[in-house]
């Protein structure tokens, strides 16, 4: 059994291990195994006999595209207790152009994370609140790329109750991550505590 100081000891090392992976973690790991196919240029045959006129079909999958990026986030210290580790985002995208780029612009709320875990020795509880900027290019060669720039902008706050005696660990920061999807509807990435699902309107 724990003492009342060896068990203040015990969850303060805890949370700190927690926020440390945290803050390391988020938006790392990214592997990138992108699919591109090619797609075949139609030929029309049509005109004078004995002459043949190709035609060339530029198939633009960029011009106009719309979509929204599904994001499930890891809250590390959640999971290390036992709460509920995730939370969401709906992040909308439009692709413009510019000159001759096509530039992705986006970005929304991530969900409101607030949780607590009561139990006979104190309290451990969890708030987070951030937000996604996304910026990138679309890249129409083959059959069209998404490259995204995402960048998180987070605040967290643990708060552990022992015994009466409050402990509070703030973390703040913005953790960003590169990721390219082909654009193809339902293309997922996963990194170490998040997955990313592309969904083109």
């Amino acid at each position: 059994m724990f003492d009342h100081k060896r068990k203040k000891d015990f969850w303060a090392i805890l949370i700190l291990m927690s926020m440390t992976t945290f803050a390391c973690s988020i938006f790392s790991g990214l592997g990138n195994n992108d699919v591109v196919r090619a797609t075949p240029t139609p030929t029309d045959s049509g005109g004078p006999i004995g002459v043949i006129e190709p035609t060339i079909v530029v198939n633009d999958p960029c011009k106009g595209l719309m979509g929204t990026l599904e994001l499930q986030l890891l809250i590390g210290p959640s999971e290390a207790v036992g709460l509920e580790p995730y939370t969401f985002a709906t992040i909308p995208f439009t692709v413009t152009v510019e000159e001759d780029d096509y530039l992705i612009e986006g970005g929304g709320p991530i969900d409101y994370y607030e949780n607590i875990l009561e139990a006979e020795w104190g309290s451990f509880s969890v708030i987070f609140d951030g937000e996604i900027i996304t910026t990138g290019v679309c890249d129409p060669e083959n059959s069209g790329q998404l490259n995204f720039e995402l960048e998180m902008i987070g605040e967290q706050i643990v708060e552990v109750v022992v015994d009466g005696s409050t402990t509070t660990f703030p973390w703040s920061g913005t953790p960003s991550i590169n990721v390219s999807f082909p654009i193809e509807n339902g293309a997922e990435k996963s990194g170490e505590g998040w997955i990313l699902v592309l969904r083109i309107n």
